[in-house]
């Protein structure tokens, strides 16, 4: 059963922690798989310039994925917090939660 709720504006911490927990559960999975190929000798992990292959690669991929969560949550976290609370300045917005 689906619940309507009316919110005026999200917090910036709700914004961020909405994207951080989103982009570490698809940004970490994805470089791991990108990890295993690496470690088969694909050149898909980068760091420092310097593709990883082998075992380097399927070790430092968490990292990787650790690493470009935190720079799209800081980079767009910001973004879309101020065009949220720009949009709260002319509209409500109403979610549907399931109960």
């Amino acid at each position: 059963m689906f619940e309507s709720t009316t919110i005026r504006r999200f917090s910036f911490g709700t914004v961020y922690k909405i994207l951080a927990i989103a982009s570490c559960f698809s940004m970490v999975p994805l470089s791991i798989i990108m990890g295993l190929f690496a470690f088969f000798g694909a050149e898909t992990i980068v760091w420092n310039g310097q593709h990883l292959t082998g075992l380097m690669g399927l070790i430092a991929s968490p990292f990787v994925g650790l690493m470009l969560a935190l720079i799209f949550t800081g980079f767009l976290g910001t973004l879309f917090a101020c065009g949220l609370w720009f949009y709260s300045k002319f509209s409500t917005l109403e979610l549907e939660v399931l109960k």
